[in-house]
């Protein structure tokens, strides 16, 4: 599951090679990260407690934005995700929702992102 953007790896090297700082790259993937999560948390079953919607983080990285629901507290991020039929548990694919939206707008993120980092480092 996740979003692909084709030339994602390419363009990443080709900031680094021009002297980006790989810091800012985070800052972009950051933002995907973050607006991906947001998504996440409204697709997320609030269940009795709340605790797997509030477990949902978007994480920085150079090259990907990674979002992740539950933790050890909360192991049972899987079984809502993917359901679990002997508990009569019906799966809620809220990462696959998440996908669907980000599908389109990730890129666009990512494109401004690195519009903004070429900018302030006198690329564009």
């Amino acid at each position: 599951m996740g979003v692909y953007v084709e030339g994602l790896r390419e363009t990443t090297r080709a900031l680094e090679k021009a002297g980006i700082d790989v810091e800012e790259l985070k800052d972009a993937m950051a933002a995907v990260a973050a607006e991906a999560a947001d998504v996440m948390q409204g697709y997320v079953p609030v269940g009795r407690t709340g605790n797997l919607r509030a477990s949902v983080r978007g994480n920085r990285a150079k090259g990907r934005a990674i979002v992740t629901a539950g933790k050890a507290r909360v192991p049972y991020a899987g079984p809502i995700q993917y359901g679990w039929a002997r508990r009569n548990i019906k799966p809620a694919k809220f990462v696959e929702r998440t996908d669907a939206v980000m599908d389109d707008r990730a890129p666009q993120i990512l494109e401004q992102g690195w519009a903004d980092i070429a900018t302030r480092n006198g690329l564009a």
